[in-house]
């Protein structure tokens, strides 16, 4: 299993969360990793309505999420205004945490963010990670993970494998 600073906090963009959601397994995700899950204000405030906001509010109010506001980081301010210039508010927010924080960034846009991560030393996770995690955890047996993959893909959004083997060839 990928090994990271549990001291450090995940910050969670919202294509990780919008996969867990569409895969049946949102609450799920804080147990898959023992660092503090964490989500932006500004990332939940922009993306999350109906029914997908009401239950991060439960995973909120049960401790299992946690929101950060960097309303007075002025370094984080700094460098989000400069890379929401050139991607989206999410992956701008969390990336600009991430840098002056030396957190654990959570994203699937790896067009965005890969670079990025690489040139300022962040670490990254995708869902595909998280997935592989619980997996190797126990939390999940395969035929899960390719069904929580199938739902996620048959639900509209985008993920790089059809199934947890394809994954793990590629990791390997």
């Amino acid at each position: 299993m990928m090994s990271i600073n549990t001291e450090k906090k995940i910050i969670v963009d919202a294509d990780v969360i919008i996969h867990f959601s569409k895969g049946e397994q949102l609450f799920l995700l804080p147990q898959i990793f023992p660092n503090r899950l964490c989500i932006l204000k500004d990332v939940f405030l922009e993306v999350f309505k109906g029914v997908l906001r009401t239950e991060i509010e439960k995973l909120l109010q049960m401790n299992f999420l946690e929101e950060i506001d960097f309303s007075s980081d002025i370094d984080v301010i700094k460098e989000y205004a400069k890379l929401k210039k050139m991607f989206g508010p999410g992956e701008s927010a969390c990336m600009a945490y991430c840098k002056f924080h030396q957190d654990v960034l959570a994203s699937s846009n790896l067009k965005d963010i890969k670079q990025y991560c690489k040139d300022n030393g962040i670490t990254y996770l995708t869902t595909m990670d998280f997935l592989n995690a619980a997996f190797e955890k126990q939390l999940l047996n395969e035929n899960e993970c390719d069904y929580f993959i199938f739902n996620v893909l048959s639900r509209g959004s985008k993920l790089p494998f059809k199934t947890l083997a394809d994954y793990r060839k590629s990791v390997l």
